[in-house]
């Protein structure tokens, strides 16, 4: 992707630096690392670093901690290529798919599941996006269709209408998803016009991504309340990130604070297992814990599903609850599959 298309977004340490006026040591670590994972921070997201080390830093900044990596970590920790039957469409649930329309993000989270995957393809071409249409016409179980990248909402709003609009007319897909962190790190990316557009295509659900706090602005609330007011749900999926969300208190004024402005917490995942993300992994029974105490602290609605999402045919997101979990054993859990049968999932050395 070209960056340049992004003015003023952060993009090598001596940008930073400016900002923050950081040593030289921690600047040639950032552009060290950068030539293996890039870094993009938009201006505004930026601004919410306060220091370095901060939640909002770990999310952004590249660390030297991202190239050491075990050998059970992968590319594609979910193997979503065994499961896209064309070009930028995975189909793994019967009855929903998952979409890439783009590979542009706003920002380069450094926990990003597809660090490694998304961003280094081109974007989609006329001819394969024809493919994709041709593949859930003719799949006619698929209800649900999850909008996905890269980020949705780097695209022009007539670009993705044009998107929208093709995929409505598969009369069996009921409801479009999309998944995007444009209210968290990009927020004046939500408008009215923006809005307008998505209401043309409903039923039509957005799921966000907050993981800390210090993320719920007035300015991430204002886009928020853009979206509400067209009858757009709002729900949020977190990652559990050492270092950022992994206590209970943080968590609790997490979902307190979406709560506060109408966003449901929805999931709260276990890191996936993908290069570059060993840093931030955390012990599962961590994530069982804080939903444990979560459930004392507030109301129901207010607390999310923590889940595992396995690899595999037979995998998918598995729900972290002591029903599921069967066995734990030489660094492996033995979880129960979505199917009702046992399937297993390597920890990485992280228990």
């Amino acid at each position: 992707m070209d960056e340049k298309q992004f003015p003023g977004a952060v993009i090598t340490a001596g940008d930073l630096s400016r900002l923050l006026g950081l040593p030289e040591e921690v600047k040639a670590e950032i552009d060290h690392v950068r030539k293996t994972y890039p870094m993009l921070i938009p201006p505004y997201y930026a601004s919410l670093i306060g220091r370095p080390g901060s939640p909002v830093w770990q999310q952004c900044v590249p660390s030297a901690e991202e190239l050491h990596n075990p050998d059970s970590l992968e590319n594609d920790p979910l193997h979503e290529g065994k499961f896209s039957p064309v070009p930028y469409l995975v189909h793994k649930y019967p009855d929903r798919a998952a979409f890439f329309i783009c590979n542009t993000c706003f920002m380069y989270c450094r926990h990003c599941t597809r660090k490694n995957t998304v961003i280094k393809e081109k974007r989609i071409s006329k001819a394969q996006f024809e493919d994709v249409l041709n593949y859930l016409r003719k799949t006619t179980q698929i209800r649900d269709v999850l909008i996905t990248g890269g980020d949705p909402f780097t695209l022009d709003d007539d670009t993705l209408d044009y998107f929208l609009t093709r995929l409505r007319q598969i009369d069996h897909i009921q409801t479009l998803r999309i998944g995007t962190r444009a209210m968290v790190v990009q927020p004046g990316r939500i408008t009215e016009r923006l809005a307008d557009m998505l209401a043309k295509h409903h039923p039509l659900w957005v799921n966000t991504h907050f993981n800390h706090p210090s993320e719920i602005t007035p300015q991430a609330a204002a886009a928020c309340d853009i979206l509400q007011r067209r009858g757009i749900p709002l729900g949020n999926q977190t990652v559990l990130l050492k270092g950022v969300n992994d206590d209970i208190d943080t968590m609790e004024q997490l979902v307190l604070g979406l709560i506060r402005i109408r966003v449901r917490p929805y999931y709260l995942y276990q890191c996936d297992m993908v290069k570059g993300t060993a840093h931030f992994h955390t012990p599962y029974r961590l994530g069982m814990d804080i939903i444990r105490e979560l459930r004392t602290r507030v109301s129901g609605y207010a607390v999310p599903r923590f889940v595992i999402d396995v690899p595999g045919p037979r995998g998918g997101k598995i729900t972290m609850e002591d029903t599921n979990l069967l066995e734990e054993k030489d660094g492996q859990l033995v979880l129960r599959a979505l199917d009702g049968g046992a399937v297993t999932y390597d920890l990485g050395g992280v228990i």
